[in-house]
């Protein structure tokens, strides 16, 4: 997003570390999509500080960087900034109203695939990237509509939702499900459906996820469950991030994704008995293991 949004004239500093960091400084930024290939040669630092006040902060750092790279983002808040949160789980948004204050953040979904192939170098395939966000309470504001119009001018398929907790909790209840079962099956989505057993542990265990986001009061599609099983079914074999990063030992969005639903079925009081074996399973890998 952010090669996107400098190559379409908008003034934008990239936050990054390591040799990710070192290349895009030597060489800029370089986005290889399917049908174009571009560089960018924007300010990169590995510091927010030197950065200042901005009028948008695209946060998509992974959740369990939320301790460290919530408070670095201060520097770059000025009365109106906003910080678009497009992480994965349906609560980031508000550890970052906790720790920032009210009026900041934004939360929204995002749907794209890409990953950094080399330092400096970012792959993208498939369709254009997707995003759907909000004002938290809900409606539409200039704010809102300022940030719209800048990613939709950038090429990105972009969505002002009235209800951005519905859209967030929509892909979440796909998401953690895919994540997790994956995750503790060590196979990919398409052969676990393959089996009755799987398909039926599969659907519940988004079940849980929708009847616990209902309980909380967000307004979900009627029949949600039952149009993901299709969507999933008939997608073509992917391997979810969680999964690999379990399979490579890295730390995991376990906490955020399954995890999450554990906390909000005792909250509202609906059982989750899938995702609570699911989170157990996976509980002893999730903060990644020596290499």
């Amino acid at each position: 997003m952010g090669a996107l949004l400098a190559r379409a004239g908008n003034d934008v500093s990239l936050i990054a570390r390591g040799e990710h960091l070192k290349a895009i400084q030597a060489s800029g930024l370089r986005l290889k999509q399917d049908d174009a290939e571009f560089t960018v040669n924007v300010p990169a630092t590995g510091n927010p500080a030197e950065i200042g006040p901005v009028d948008l902060v695209l946060y998509t750092v992974k959740t369990y960087h939320n301790a460290q790279a919530i408070p670095s983002i201060r520097p770059l808040l000025g009365p109106g900034t906003a910080v678009l949160t497009l992480q994965n789980g349906v609560e980031c948004h508000l550890q970052l109203a906790a720790e920032l204050g009210p009026g900041h953040a934004m939360p929204g979904a995002y749907w794209t695939a890409s990953s950094i192939e080399s330092p400096g170098v970012i792959a993208s395939v498939g369709p254009a990237p997707r995003l759907s966000f909000g004002e938290e309470a809900g409606g539409t504001s200039r704010r809102a509509e300022a940030v719209r119009d800048a990613l939709a001018a950038a090429g990105i398929e972009v969505e002002l939702s009235p209800e951005p907790m519905q859209v967030i909790w929509s892909k979440f209840i796909v998401l953690c499900s895919v994540a997790g079962i994956t995750s503790a099956a060590r196979t990919r989505i398409r052969a676990f459906l393959q089996y009755p057993e799987g398909l039926e542990l599969f659907t519940a265990a988004m079940r849980e996820a929708d009847e616990v986001g209902r309980a909380k009061g967000i307004n979900l599609p009627e029949g949600l469950v039952e149009s993901s099983v299709d969507f999933i079914r008939g997608f073509p074999d992917f391997q979810n991030s969680m999964h690999a990063d379990f399979e490579n030992g890295r730390p995991t969005e376990l906490d955020a994704l399954n995890g999450a639903v554990v906390r909000a079925g005792k909250e509202t009081g609906i059982p989750t008995p899938v995702n609570e074996f699911i989170y157990a399973v996976l509980a002893p890998l999730k903060d990644g293991t020596p290499v």
